[in-house]
């Protein structure tokens, strides 16, 4: 072990040890004199030296303890350093989180079990005192634990269930390296080695510990509802992405009830559809693929929950000889899930462009022109047969090009519009600005305009209803990728009126659940486990929704290899646990005052 002082300056303090000396040396003492009647003395009592001159050093203990205490503060400020005292090997390793780390070969633990395996055997050729910082991939890197002992990393590894889609694995090399820069060993333990275009950290080692295997899978799956026949039907689609042909058993339950089984076969590298009808009124069903060599289990499974019908009412307030009551009516008719109710009941309001609505927050309004329809502002309006300026960033014109059709019945709006669609300086179809109600205008004659034969119009028609169906309170999507982003709208008037607090809204998964942020449209973003997902607020379920794990990227086994990469660069192992000079410099500050008030209590006595 190396001894040096990190601060050699300090080491100058030892110059006031021969200054001390010298002070003791030529330090003039008076030997006691005891006398009586000490007032007779007089003017005597002053005495006036000629100098001081050296004496023999006396080895006194006030002159051993200041020397102590010059020393002591001469060796603190200069910080003696015993080489690597107080210092451990540092491991931080990154854990490959893609889902693939799940397969499990033939007669073998999984590539996850393996790599916990490699970990152990790491630490513990590392030895007792090794510390470990553990983290995994991800489109979130995360950090389980660390810096920390063997023994609690254990605990932490336990818990970690890989099941990441594809992703990148710079940003965790990153944070590993900004985590061991100078203190630590980095290793990556994935299921294959990354390729010659990619750069990993200099410093970091990888194992990989993968093999090519057979799998099969979902690739996809969804669950369809028919409102009017009451009958849902599932599509799925599978594929095997191995290298031989597979016989693959497909199952689906809803709870102990079994819907349907079949079997079928995949040659290698294959995908087909299955589409199945199953009653409606189920709620929940669960479909699980078997096949022989089947080496991934996480997309085996899949989960879905039928789907909720979300019927959009309208209510069409136009006099009954307004031009685009018909057109309107015929289009509405064709349309999914849409009623026509009522206006105190009515999701979309249809009126005259002319007459503004209220002002309120959850009211969707179409007007439609013409704004003036007197003798005079028919007569003044225009027709236009384009070009139209499309902002084709709307949703409303998702699918819409507008090609040879006559916009008839032009007039100039009496109020704002931001213009969505627009001719020149005339805007034609436009959002009303400045108030709580979504509010769309139309400005155009149904009677002077071929819009309601032109393919543009159901179209134009369905994305403004998809788009109120999207805004409807509750959940408007009930099945979701893995890493999807999940949002809905709550409920008004869900909570108890006569509660002054709302209670918690939970997010309910398995056996956890989490707070989540409460406000007119809640956003979950990606959940990263799959499964089935409640919404609870107080004894109130909000909805539930299925998270689904999809992803050819991950499932495809065949490019999973085994390997060893070394590090470039030369990795550093030590890592200061805790700083012992901390407590040497406590000690010597202790020592010193204690010196000093020794020193003082001597001097006291005498």
């Amino acid at each position: 072990m190396s001894f040096f002082f990190a601060n050699p300056w300090g080491l100058l303090g030892l110059l006031s040890l021969p200054a001390i000396v010298a002070i003791h040396l030529y330090h003039h003492r008076y030997p006691p004199l005891l006398v009586s009647g000490l007032h007779l003395w007089g003017v005597e009592m002053k005495v006036t030296t000629a100098g001081r001159k050296r004496e023999r050093l006396p080895i006194t203990s006030s002159l051993l303890l200041e020397l102590l205490a010059a020393l002591l503060i001469s060796l603190t400020l200069a910080n003696p350093t015993f080489g690597e005292l107080g210092k451990v090997t540092h491991l931080v390793v990154v854990l490959d989180n893609s889902a693939s780390m799940q397969a499990t070969p033939p007669d073998q633990p999984s590539f996850r079990n393996q790599a916990a395996a490699v970990l152990q055997e790491r630490v513990e050729a590392l030895g007792r005192d090794a510390v470990v910082t553990l983290m995994t991939t991800g489109r979130r890197v995360k950090k389980l634990i660390g810096p920390a002992s063997w023994e609690d990393a254990k605990l932490a590894l336990a818990e970690w269930v890989p099941v990441e889609t594809s992703h990148d694995f710079q940003p965790a090399w990153d944070r590993a390296s900004q985590v061991a820069e100078g203190n630590g060993e980095i290793l990556f333990l994935t299921d294959h080695l990354p390729g010659d275009h990619v750069k990993p950290p200099e410093e970091m080692e990888i194992v990989s510990l993968g093999r090519k295997l057979e799998n099969v899978g979902f690739t996809s799956a969804r669950w369809n509802f028919d409102t009017e026949t009451r009958i849902g039907s599932l599509f799925m689609r599978i594929a095997n992405y191995g290298r031989t042909s597979q016989e693959v058993g497909i199952r689906g339950t809803a709870g102990e009830q079994e819907l349907f089984a079949k079997k079928t076969t995949l040659s290698a590298g294959a995908s087909a559809p299955i589409e199945l009808p199953v009653p409606g009124g189920i709620g929940q069903i669960k479909v699980e693929l078997y096949s022989a060599d089947d080496a991934l289990p996480v997309d085996n499974i899949v989960t879905l929950i039928e789907p909720r019908i979300r019927s959009v009412k309208v209510a069409i307030d136009l006099p009954e000889d307004h031009s685009a009551r018909g057109p309107l009516e015929k289009v509405l008719s064709a349309l999914r899930d849409v009623q026509i109710d009522r206006s105190e009941n009515a999701n979309l309001i249809v009126g005259p462009a002319a007459q503004l609505p209220p002002s309120k927050e959850d009211l969707w309004w179409l007007g439609v022109g013409p704004f003036d329809p007197s003798d005079e502002g028919q007569a003044s309006a225009v027709d236009l047969l384009g070009p139209y300026l499309l902002e084709k960033q709307h949703p409303l014109l998702d699918g819409v090009v507008l090609g040879g059709v006559v916009w008839g019945g032009i007039q100039k709006p009496p109020y704002d519009l931001v213009p969505v669609v627009s001719a020149g300086q005339s805007v034609l179809l436009g959002q009303v600005p400045g108030t709580s109600t979504t509010a769309i205008a139309f400005n155009l004659d149904f009677a002077r305009t071929n819009l309601a034969e032109s393919p543009d119009w159901p179209i134009l028609m369905n994305n403004l209803i998809e788009q109120r169906r999207a805004a409807l309170p509750g959940l408007g999507q009930w099945n979701y990728r893995l890493n999807e982003d999940v949002s809905f709208r709550l409920y008004e008037g869900l909570t108890d009126p006569a509660s002054e607090t709302p209670p918690e809204l939970l997010l309910k998964h398995e056996k956890s659940e989490r707070p989540l942020l409460r406000s007119n449209i809640v956003f979950i973003p990606q959940p990263e486990e799959t499964g089935v997902y409640e919404i609870r607020e107080g004894e109130n379920s909000f909805g539930k929704f299925a998270v689904n794990f999809f992803d050819p990227v991950e499932s495809n086994l065949t490019g999973l290899t085994p390997g060893l990469k070394e590090p470039a660069k030369a990795q550093s192992e030590l890592f200061a646990l805790d700083d012992p000079y901390s407590w040497l410099i406590m000690l010597g500050s202790f020592l010193i005052l204690l010196a000093v008030l020794a020193d003082w209590f001597v001097l006291k006595r005498k």
